[in-house]
């Protein structure tokens, strides 16, 4: 046993120090998350350019080269997310147990530490997470109304307001800008409480599977 109490940090510098699979880094929701991020900020770019040189040549030129790259990072953050749009649907699958093949040892590997602790600090863990992943579940959607099931939605709604309006050359007023800055805080904030609620979920789960036997 390497301490005499179980904590959520040391659980959670466990997980963090579990080895990933190569392929993680080209992973659909990482090309997903990197263009979307690469969108909104292009998108944000392009409407201030827009708004504050709407006479400048330059400006105009520097604006429509953003608007092709958020348009184009957020078609590659959709169909990163789309099973249709893959060329080789066997090599993915291949491709994902191998992946699988790989994390099992180190999952049970994990389990495995857990289960050297005694099972009474385990339960009240397991117990403490199951009570606030309720939470988080109940709390993200007075937020967001359930982020993790809106898939494209807060895009298209972006781009509406981004080219509702749209004319030669662009003029964007300001409360256009401040409502996608809004949009686009509001979403990312949304990601990274939900990317915590995972982390809880994945808590719970490794102590549940610990305390089964």
């Amino acid at each position: 046993m390497e301490s005499s109490t179980l904590t959520f940090a040391a659980l959670d510098k466990r997980i963090e120090d579990l080895p990933l699979h190569p392929s993680y880094q080209f992973t659909p929701s990482r090309r997903a998350g990197w263009g979307s991020s690469i969108g909104f900020a292009s998108a944000l770019l392009a409407l201030i350019i827009g708004k504050t040189l709407p006479n400048n040549r330059w400006a105009l030129a520097a604006a429509i080269v953003l608007v092709v790259i958020e348009l184009s990072a957020f078609f590659v953050a959709w169909t990163a997310q789309q099973p249709g749009f893959n060329m080789k649907p066997s090599s993915e699958r291949r491709e994902f147990a191998e992946i699988l093949d790989f994390d099992m040892p180190h999952h049970e590997e994990l389990i495995g530490w857990l289960r050297n602790f005694p099972r009474e600090r385990l339960q009240a863990m397991s117990d403490f997470t199951g009570f606030r992943v309720e939470r988080l579940r109940s709390k993200l959607p007075l937020l967001t109304g359930g982020l993790d099931r809106l898939g494209i939605l807060p895009i298209l709604v972006a781009l509406f307001i981004q080219f509702k309006d749209m004319h030669w050359p662009p003029q964007v007023s300001w409360p256009e800008v401040f409502l996608f800055v809004l949009l686009m805080g509001v979403y990312w904030l949304s990601l990274l409480q939900v990317g915590v609620r995972f982390r809880v979920e994945l808590y719970d789960m490794l102590l549940k599977k610990a305390l089964a036997t």
